[in-house]
C-alpha cells in the first residue's frame, strides 16, 4: 500500500492508507481489545493496553517481545470520533530520552471503501528521536493494515 513520509525537523508526518472503513480504523486506535491486536512495531509483540477514552483521559501501551517491556502512555488531548485524535505520547523503555511529552495527531480520512490515515507526531528533542519513532511507526502501521 502506497505511503509517503514527510520529516521535518523535529516532526513527523506519515501517510498511510488502510483496507478499512474510517469507523473501524478510528475503532482499532481507541477500544482495548482492537489496540492489542495492533499496536506494536514488531509482530511478535504481546500488547496490553488501557484507555480511558475521554479528553483529559490516559491510555497505556505496553508491548512485550522476547523479555523486554516497552511502550507508550499519555493523555488524549481530543477526540472527534471517527475524525481525529490528539494525545500526548511518553515511550516507555523505548532506547530513546525525551524529557517531555511529545504530541500525536492522528487524522482519518474517507478514502472509497478504505481510510486514509494521517499521523502527525511533534515536539522531538533531536533527530535521533524523531527517526527512531519514525521507525516505531511505520512498523505499528503496518501490523495494522494486516490485521484490518
Amino acid at each position: 500500500m502506497p505511503q509517503t513520509e514527510v520529516i521535518a525537523p523535529l516532526e513527523l508526518i506519515v501517510n498511510r492508507t488502510v483496507n478499512a472503513p474510517r469507523e473501524r480504523v478510528f475503532r482499532a486506535w481507541t477500544v482495548p481489545s482492537e489496540i492489542d491486536r495492533w499496536f506494536s512495531p514488531d509482530p511478535r509483540g504481546k500488547i496490553k493496553s488501557s484507555v480511558n477514552l475521554r479528553v483529559g483521559g490516559e491510555y497505556k501501551i505496553e508491548v512485550t517481545v522476547d523479555d523486554r517491556v516497552f511502550g507508550a502512555s499519555g493523555v488524549y488531548k481530543e477526540i472527534v470520533p471517527p475524525s481525529r485524535l490528539v494525545f500526548t505520547w511518553t515511550g516507555i523503555n523505548c532506547g530513546v530520552t525525551v524529557a517531555e511529552a511529545t504530541l500525536v495527531t492522528v487524522e482519518f480520512f474517507d478514502a472509497g471503501d478504505k481510510t486514509q490515515i494521517t499521523l502527525t507526531h511533534q515536539g522531538f528533542p533531536n533527530t535521533d528521536a524523531r527517526d527512531r519513532h519514525n521507525q516505531g511507526w511505520k512498523g505499528c502501521l503496518d501490523h495494522l493494515e494486516s490485521v484490518l
